[in-house]
Formats: C-alpha cells, sequence, structure tokens
C-alpha cells in the first residue's frame, strides 16, 4: 500500500548504511561506529546492526538507524573524511536505499564512469539523480 511505502522510505531516511567495515567475531560494533562517527565529527544517538546474510571472507554492511533524517545528511556530507585515515580508507557510507533505488543509483554510477572515462577533462559528479558535468578549474570542489 501507498501509506506503508511512505512509512518505510520515512524509516530508510534515518539510516546511514556502512560498507567496507571488517567483520570480526565477538566484535564490538557499537564501538566501530562511533569511531568513525568521531572521524567525521559527528555524535549522533544511534542503534546500529549488521544486515544481510555472513558470507565467508566478506563483511556485512552496517545499519545504523538515528533519530532524523537531517543527522544522516550531516554524516553523508562529511563522509569524504573517512578516506584521511588509513584505517577507514575502506569504509564508505552510503544512504539506506530500497532495492528499486540502488538499481536506479547503479545505472546512475555506470553512466558517471563511462563519462569520466570519455571526458577526462571535465568533472562529473551525481546531483538530483542526474549526472552532471562541468569544466575542471584549480578548485573544484562542488
Amino acid at each position: 500500500s501507498i501509506v506503508k511505502k511512505v512509512v518505510e522510505e520515512e524509516d530508510r531516511s534515518r539510516n546511514v548504511m556502512v560498507f567496507g567495515l571488517v567483520e570480526e567475531k565477538n566484535e564490538d560494533l557499537n564501538a566501530k561506529i562511533v569511531e568513525i562517527m568521531e572521524v567525521i565529527g559527528e555524535k549522533p544517538k544511534m542503534e546500529v546492526c549488521r544486515v544481510g546474510k555472513g558470507k565467508d571472507g566478506r563483511s556485512r554492511p552496517v545499519k545504523v538507524a538515528v533519530s532524523s533524517s537531517l543527522i544522516v545528511s550531516q554524516v553523508i556530507s562529511k563522509s569524504r573524511r573517512l578516506s584521511e585515515k588509513d584505517k577507514f580508507k575502506t569504509v564508505f557510507l552510503s544512504l539506506d536505499r530500497s532495492y528499486d533505488q540502488r538499481a536506479v543509483h547503479r545505472t546512475l554510477v555506470a553512466e558517471l564512469k563511462k563519462k569520466k572515462a570519455d571526458e577526462p577533462g571535465r568533472q562529473h559528479f551525481i546531483r538530483s539523480g542526474i549526472v552532471n558535468s562541468v569544466e575542471k578549474t584549480a578548485r573544484s570542489h562542488t
């Protein structure tokens, strides 16, 4: 039903997905996520859990539930800071997307990679569900 879909989207809007975080037996998942949040400069109240079925040699993503979608936006916008720390170079944060949203995003990323290969002199990025391109400048942080 439509109401169920809206409620699910609202729930997802308050989640951040963490990928690439090594999974260990008897891990203190909360402490790991708190450390990630400290690196990006946020201290939200949150609930954390791994999602999906465990597969040999692969770490499951972590779902971090926070109190509002505003906090999610702040966390995602600061997530670039993780790459500055060697410990978290392989960790990345993403919005909690539904199956359909993931399929659309996958298509956009493929289009983005193609544009980067075809037009290396320009800067390409995804904004509002569209791949955009601009001329590269000395300081191009858009």
